[in-house]
């Protein structure tokens, strides 16, 4: 080569521009400025200005990681969740009975649960008074509230009732109230009392106490016996059934049989 040539090729000058790529080109060559050159330099380092515009398949691949491990996350913690719930209603129902405050001779049929009422197929209570005669309360449905586990409603009311003298008491209505706790029932709805030794009460309401054989109604009554009706506007009844009082407007028809014991002479002898 001549001292000319290189002189020459010497004085090329070397052409530089700096070109801003998009924020998506930045992104894929890793920074927004490259050079490009002109001359003999330039065809030496082609390659080194070249870049690929596609995006870098690592970063599809890490995103998909991170959704997989969020979704994991959130599968862990559900199942932790459910878990605890499962955990906790299994021992709700261990500890909570909801017939611990019934009597203990109780028998039901079906057993139904809606919200937190339960419903009770043909309920049977039975247990002893104060004197020891036995009583049974019978109906076609009970239902109890979890609220008040104690009180169970019942509806078609038949029941059985020992009272003194040997005699039974036979106690039905439409609809009733039974408390365990105080062993005690209000009962509503077409109530009537009919016992072995001759006597029919007919009542709106009555409430029984079971403990001292005890029986009261506030509203209207009226009793029939053999040869004669009693009506009142209210009766008690008490001592299990030796006393018997009626109160408000009392009025009697008695046309007994000569050959027939006086059952009203016996209901009357405390009336007022």
């Amino acid at each position: 080569m001549s001292q000319y040539e290189a002189f020459e090729t010497e004085a090329v000058p070397t052409l530089k521009s700096r070109v801003r790529l998009p924020l998506s080109s930045q992104s894929a060559a890793g920074t927004g400025d490259f050079e490009t050159r002109s001359g003999p330099q330039a065809r030496r380092n082609s390659d080194a200005t070249s870049f690929n515009m596609s995006p870098a398949p690592w970063r599809g691949g890490f995103k998909a990681a991170n959704r997989h491990t969020a979704r994991v996350r959130w599968l862990r913690r559900g199942a932790i969740a459910f878990s605890i719930l499962a955990t906790a209603l299994i021992s709700g129902v261990a500890l909570y009975h909801p017939f611990k405050h019934l009597p203990g001779d109780i028998s039901i049929g079906r057993v139904g649960i809606e919200g937190t009422k339960i419903t009770l197929g043909s309920p049977k209570i039975s247990g002893l008074q104060k004197d020891g005669r036995p009583y049974e309360v019978k109906a076609q449905t009970g239902i109890q509230d979890i609220a008040t586990p104690n009180v169970i409603e019942l509806l078609g009311i038949d029941s059985t009732i020992g009272t003194a003298n040997d005699a039974t008491t036979w106690v039905s209505a439409a609809h009733g109230v039974y408390d365990s706790l105080h062993d005690q029932m209000t009962l509503e709805g077409n109530v009537q009392i009919k016992n072995s030794g001759g006597y029919d009460v007919r009542m709106k309401t009555a409430q029984i106490d079971f403990k001292t054989g005890g029986l009261n109604s506030d509203e209207p009554v009226k009793v029939i016996i053999n040869g004669g009706t009693i009506s009142a506007n209210q009766m008690n009844v008490s001592d299990n059934g030796h006393k018997v009082s009626f109160d408000g407007q009392v009025a009697s028809t008695l046309q007994p049989d000569a050959n027939e014991p006086v059952v009203g002479a016996a209901l009357l002898e405390n009336g007022k």
